[in-house]
């Protein structure tokens, strides 16, 4: 109970600090240095139609203005008050509207102060501290290991990309597969200690991994890759088919290390708790485990995907595409993505379960030893 009230009054002084921080970040003025920072000083902001539009395919929308008082509060110009108007549709896709008493970012050349986006870095701290609060309450300190993984993964990840640009893209795809055994390591290093449990989870992750990776590439292959438009990605600077795979490698990792450590973790305890289990009974246990976490994994990839390509898919589907065209530019590639992720799902409950008899044989050798 008092570990519990501990853990209570942790996540309490975290909820501040973390609101502090919040409120010191929203009213941060002077730590920006390519843009100045502005306030809306309107109580109600003038906005006026200009136009309505319709496109061919009956789409309609509209142009809006507003006029904007802006108060600029740092910077050369500060408490400077300027006027500006900003232009912007309702279906807000590439433009914004802005509201009164909202801070921005302006840039100001000849006394013109030209909007570049909103202040919006006190949201991502409020969100992180909402994160941060609640995985104290659940974890209590061990909250620090998985805060720690988080940033350590941060910091590598912007490691690998630096490398990467430096190679311009050259061995993107075996520089990720290094990046995923090196993220997934430090990644259960800091929240799992240096271990037995550790090392089989790491194992039972890189099976997982590599195998359904490999598997994957080996159809794709004898395939001729058809159909697969790797075109269609965001992609600029590099080749697009490596970054592509690259991507599969990341997601991959994120899929399977979780399956991987909640069965290991349970099967564990499983060992630790019950002296005559068989290998037979772990073997049943593991593949139970498998079927019960397959599932919700696997739509939660499905969903994941789902939710970021539904805009541009709408898009397409508004200007009167059918839907094999909409489904090969927008969601190909994040289907073939979530088909190779379920498939190392899938195989990392058994790569997990077999794995994990290495703590049955360590347990016997054990009791062989007492005798």
């Amino acid at each position: 109970m008092k570990k519990v009230k501990k853990r209570y009054v942790l996540a309490l002084v975290t909820a501040i600090i973390g609101l502090v921080l919040t409120a010191c970040t929203y009213f941060a003025t002077d730590i920006y240095q390519k843009h100045d920072v502005a306030l809306i000083t309107d109580q109600v902001i003038q906005d006026t139609l200009v136009e309505k539009s319709t496109d061919v395919y009956d789409n309609k929308d509209e142009t809006r203005k507003q006029v904007l008082h802006l108060k600029i509060l740092s910077g050369q110009h500060r408490n400077q008050t300027f006027k500006t108007v900003n232009y912007y549709y309702p279906s807000q896709l590439v433009t914004q509207k802005y509201r009164a008493g909202q801070r921005i970012f302006v840039n100001i050349k000849h006394n013109d102060p030209a909007i570049q986006t909103p202040k919006r870095d006190w949201v991502l701290v409020l969100a992180m501290t909402v994160m941060v609060t609640l995985m104290v309450a659940v974890s209590g300190k061990k909250a620090l290991g998985l805060i720690a993984s988080m940033l350590l993964s941060i910091g590598l990840f912007y490691l690998i990309l630096h490398i990467d640009i430096k190679l311009n893209g050259s061995h993107i795809v075996l520089l990720f597969a290094f990046a995923d055994i090196v993220f997934s390591f430090f990644s259960l290093l800091l929240v799992q200690g240096f271990n037995q449990k550790m090392l089989v989870t790491w194992a039972a992750t890189l099976l997982g991994i590599f195998v359904s990776f490999a598997l994957c590439y080996v159809i794709m292959r004898l395939t001729g890759e058809s159909e697969i438009k790797y075109e269609t990605g965001d992609y600029a600077t590099q080749d697009p088919r490596g970054i592509f795979l690259a991507q599969t490698l990341l997601g991959i990792l994120g899929a399977v290390m979780d399956e991987a450590t909640d069965i290991v973790s349970s099967l564990y305890e499983l060992v630790q708790t019950k002296k005559d289990l068989t290998a037979k009974q772990l073997l049943n246990s593991g593949r139970t485990m498998g079927q019960e976490i397959m599932g919700p994994l696997i739509n939660v990839l499905v969903l994941i995907f789902m939710s970021e390509a539904l805009p541009l898919t709408i898009i397409y589907l508004r200007d009167n595409n059918t839907l094999r065209s909409t489904f090969g530019f927008t969601l190909s590639l994040g289907v073939t993505q979530s088909v190779i992720s379920a498939i190392g799902i899938v195989l990392t409950v058994v790569f997990a379960t077999g794995c994990s008899l290495v703590f049955l044989e360590d347990q016997k050798w054990k009791e062989w030893n007492k005798k």
